[in-house]
């Protein structure tokens, strides 16, 4: 465990006016790789940028994390992967509503039910850039590898790198018995109580270097399943500075929500 100076952190893009960094340890994504992959940006007067990630679940519905919505007038941007180069595939719809989880907990700090919908004001089209990911099976618990894409921060420092391309990584899941240990050190080391729940899941490597960071909030950690790609989390919260050894990425469980998700987009 690391014996620096930490702080379990909401993974959320703080600077307004700055694009957003990347993926700790990520690469430059293939083009069209991610097409269930969002960028939320607040419409502000004189921009427009990207502070957290969503994934399409349907034409008119993203889902993303509770604590990204801090604004309004955000709008959902499909289709991107340069931030700073009008490539023609964008498509830019305004979010008309946002429901958070009742049992989310507004007050800065790490925690469950981090998790929200985004209805849209009128639907994306889809094509081979923009493309909805498929949700788990209720209750199911994924293994193996998974990929994570975002425009986060790639810095191992406090302070963030900012390029614009779309970052891909590959992650292996951990056992929330691994994830529950890694985190009780850290939490310990605070003076905190461990703020993981059953509804999280977790991704490594615990050997530090690649994970989710600021600007990543509420984009998709994503699985291939039968062909097709299947949303095993949303990026929650992690340990800031990103990617320390010992520190795992914390993802909302999407098939622990899938109930509330039906619900509320019917």
């Amino acid at each position: 465990m690391m014996k620096v100076a930490v702080a379990l952190s909401l993974l959320v893009a703080c600077a307004w006016g700055n694009p957003a960094p990347r993926v700790v340890g990520g690469e430059n994504a293939v083009k069209g790789q991610n097409p269930y992959i969002v960028s939320l940006r607040r419409q502000l007067l004189f921009s427009n940028n990207h502070f957290c990630g969503g994934s399409i679940i349907s034409g008119g519905w993203v889902l993303t994390a509770a604590h990204c919505l801090v604004a309004n007038n955000i709008n959902a941007v499909a289709g991107d992967y340069n931030l700073r180069v009008n490539e023609g595939t964008e498509q830019s719809v305004r979010v008309s509503k946002s429901i958070r989880h009742a049992q989310y907990v507004d007050n800065g700090s790490v925690g469950p039910f981090d998790i929200a919908l985004l209805k849209l004001a009128s639907s994306f089209t889809f094509n081979q850039y923009v493309q909805p990911i498929n949700l788990p099976a209720a209750g199911k618990i994924h293994t193996g590898e998974t990929v994570l894409a975002g425009w986060g921060s790639i810095s191992l420092t406090m302070v963030p790198s900012n390029p614009a391309i779309l970052q891909s990584a590959t992650l292996p899941v951990l056992p929330y018995s691994s994830c529950y240990s890694a985190v009780t050190g850290i939490s310990q080391a605070q003076g905190i109580a461990n703020p993981l729940d059953p509804s999280n899941v977790c991704s490594g490597p615990l050997s530090g270097g690649l994970g989710a960071c600021n600007g990543d909030s509420g984009g998709p950690l994503a699985q291939k399943n039968a062909g097709a790609w299947e949303l095993v989390g949303v990026v929650s919260w992690g340990l800031v500075p990103c990617g320390s050894a010992g520190a795992p990425s914390v993802y909302v469980r999407a098939s622990a929500f899938i109930d509330w998700i039906a619900a509320n987009t019917a």
